[in-house]
């Protein structure tokens, strides 16, 4: 007998959709079936069971260009399964190239298919399919089927949250070593799912503890809900030590109300503020394309810490010092000082004091 917790082994082990899509076959007296997802971002997967690779490779290079079938089951809406009996039925259908010489030759008898997903950004399948003398889906096979699609559904939303959640976190840790911060991934409840060494040391953690209690963990709090940086002074050795951190997101899950999962929620980058840093403006200027003069202006501002006076010290007129400061917010997608500060400093490494 089928069991729904295996529908949500899969959405937490991507490993076991080879497994889950040949129990669903077995469960509904199927040959073969398929189950995949794609987004926006080119991330998914898919997983099948049964199906000869030589026909799949045929399908690729040539049949599926002649899918007559296809329009019609990309057509039902989200979450309605229909099989594909009555229109294996039909003299136009069996007169296709695709029905004569792609499925009657592999003896298809009969697609039970559903859309599970079908919203902007994600879509995901699957497809049950009886061949030889087995007979068509059944009402019954529909209804039974309906049953479980609320359930693959969200398999598919958890395993998609948590391989776009791996994706982004990947990226804040390549961001975090360009730019000579240190990284704290965190996970629902404050667990710590990544952590630099030298942060781990001087915080007393290390991955799978809960963050303590302490002026740390109310900063990151801060951080998190001011979505703004936060600056604390820690000991370490003896002496004080400025910090800077700056807390993001790792993802919000655009497809639906979910439990995060065994993936990061946060990323956490910290930065010791009394190691000299040196900016890559040329790197900065190269990147968003800046002209000479808008990064004499980025450099400036740098330098004195805010945006007061930069046309006097630059020679430039208000008016001109305003218009490159608006380019310079456009090109690099920052608004005020603040945001722009925050974007230059991650093109920062520590340099000799």
């Amino acid at each position: 007998m089928f069991k729904i917790e295996e529908i949500y082994d899969a959405a937490f082990d991507r490993t076991r959709f080879a497994t889950l899509i040949e129990r669903l076959c077995s469960s509904f007296s199927a040959q073969s079936g398929f189950i995949g997802w794609s987004d926006d971002r080119d991330a998914g997967f898919q997983a099948q069971f049964g199906g000869d690779p030589v026909w799949l490779q045929r399908y690729v290079e040539t049949y599926g260009a002649h899918d007559i079938l296809r329009p019609h089951l990309m057509a039902l809406p989200e979450g309605e399964c229909a099989p594909a009996w009555s229109l294996l039925q039909s003299p136009e259908i069996r007169a296709s190239v695709f029905y004569r010489e792609y499925l009657a030759p592999q003896g298809i008898v009969d697609n039970l298919a559903v859309n599970l997903i079908k919203r902007p950004g994600i879509t995901a399948h699957l497809a049950l399919l009886r061949t030889g003398d087995a007979p068509p889906f059944s009402n019954d096979d529909v209804a039974a089927l309906k049953q479980l699609i609320v359930h693959l559904r969200r398999a598919i939303f958890i395993q998609s949250h948590i391989v776009r959640a791996a994706d982004r976190a990947a990226q804040e840790v390549s961001a975090g070593a360009g730019a000579a911060q240190m990284l704290l991934l965190l996970g629902t409840g404050r667990q710590v799912m990544e952590i630099d060494p030298v942060l781990g040391t001087l915080l007393h953690q290390s991955p799978g503890s809960v963050l303590r209690e302490g002026r740390f963990a109310a900063a990151v709090v801060q951080a998190i809900a001011s979505c703004e940086p936060v600056a604390i002074l820690l000991e370490e050795d003896g002496e004080a030590v400025p910090l800077l951190l700056e807390a993001r997101p790792i993802i919000a899950d655009r497809f639906g109300d979910l439990e995060a999962g065994p993936a990061p929620t946060h990323a956490v980058h910290v930065t010791k503020l009394n190691q000299t840093r040196i900016l890559a403006f040329e790197a900065i200027g190269h990147l968003y394309r800046l002209t000479a003069t808008e990064l004499r202006v980025l450099r400036d501002a740098m330098a004195e810490g805010n945006l007061t006076g930069i046309g006097e010290r630059l020679g430039m007129a208000p008016a001109t010092t305003r218009t490159h400061l608006h380019r310079i917010y456009e090109k690099t997608g920052t608004q005020g000082f603040t945001g722009l500060s925050n974007l230059v400093h991650r093109f920062g490494r520590i340099g000799p004091a």
